[in-house]
């Protein structure tokens, strides 16, 4: 399971942006990652090793949100451009395999919503 190493590169950037809030936080609540097809994440399995690399630290019991994207492209043939389903990499219009990749390969911290000391949610 790739998942895990991935959540821990997630959790290890999650935690290094915490310790640049200011007052420091006290708790982080929500994840929110961005993630491109491209990578074939199982979203059970992030969230079973979310749950497991975060027990016993300021991330624990926070919501892991996954925001999916799809592989796109452009067809460098004929201009069409759109949704390339997996595992065929060719044009929706005219199957040629002179595409370019517009999107998909995201994987990246999109938001990180924490409990401060005095109480205000961020």
């Amino acid at each position: 399971m790739h998942e895990f190493s991935i959540c821990e590169n997630i959790i290890r950037s999650a935690v290094s942006e915490l310790g640049k809030v200011n007052p420091p936080a006290k708790k982080l609540t929500k994840v929110t990652v961005v993630v491109g097809a491209m990578h074939q994440i199982v979203p059970e399995n992030l969230h079973f090793a979310f749950e497991v690399l975060t027990r016993d630290t300021l991330a624990a019991g926070a919501k892991l949100e996954l925001k999916p994207v799809p592989i796109t492209a452009r067809c460098l043939d004929c201009g069409w451009e759109g949704e390339i389903r997996q595992p065929l990499f060719l044009c929706g219009s005219c199957n040629s395999g002179e595409i370019e990749l517009l999107t998909g390969k995201e994987l990246y911290l999109a938001n990180l919503e924490i409990e401060q000391d005095d109480d205000d949610e961020h």
